[in-house]
């Protein structure tokens, strides 16, 4: 850990998953002092806290050196996904994935959706290697290829913007409203 605690360690307790920062909260670090109020059940006062750090201040140690390490994801011969320490100080061991990673925010849904594919179009097989793609087949099809230009003839014009107005490759200056109806 890097900051005020600096080598120590502690069990991490809350993985806050922000997209901007992302933090932990780890089991008796990084401690602050919060002022809670006397009710029936508390006598209140001064309590100390855990407070979240962010994540890149936390490092995984490595279970066989003791020593702070990096994680990667490696694939097994059996093919199973897993990750292991790498490092300057890494042993290469693997590390279970800890039950608070395994946690989703959002549950998978359980069955199929309005909007979810069906199986059945899902396994169909649309494509055989060597075809084209279906937008060039049906251009190609629906305009008359002369025999002795080729299929080249039948491909659209080489179009590319520049400084807001639209040129055609063979000349034709078009403005950029006008190309849009």
């Amino acid at each position: 850990m890097a900051g005020k605690d600096r080598g120590q360690v502690g069990t991490v307790l809350k993985v806050i998953r922000d997209d901007k920062y992302p933090r932990v909260v780890v089991e008796g670090l990084n401690l602050s002092k919060r002022s809670i109020k006397r009710t029936k059940d508390n006598p209140g006062g001064i309590v100390s806290v855990e407070s979240p750090l962010h994540y890149s201040n936390v490092s995984v140690i490595d279970p066989v050196t003791n020593a702070p390490v990096k994680v990667t994801w490696r694939y097994l011969e059996d093919g199973t996904k897993v990750r292991m320490t790498r490092g300057r100080l890494a042993s290469g061991s693997v590390i279970p994935r800890p039950d608070i990673l395994k946690q989703r925010r959002k549950p998978r849904p359980a069955e199929a959706g309005p909007k979810d594919t069906a199986i059945g179009a899902v396994r169909e097989e649309t494509h055989t290697a060597g075809d084209l793609p279906t937008a060039l087949k049906k251009m190609l099809d629906s305009e008359t290829v002369n025999t002795n230009a080729g299929a080249a003839a039948a491909l659209p014009k080489f179009i590319h913007r520049k400084g807001g107005a639209l040129y055609q490759a063979p000349g034709a200056y078009r403005s950029f409203a006008s190309s849009c109806y």
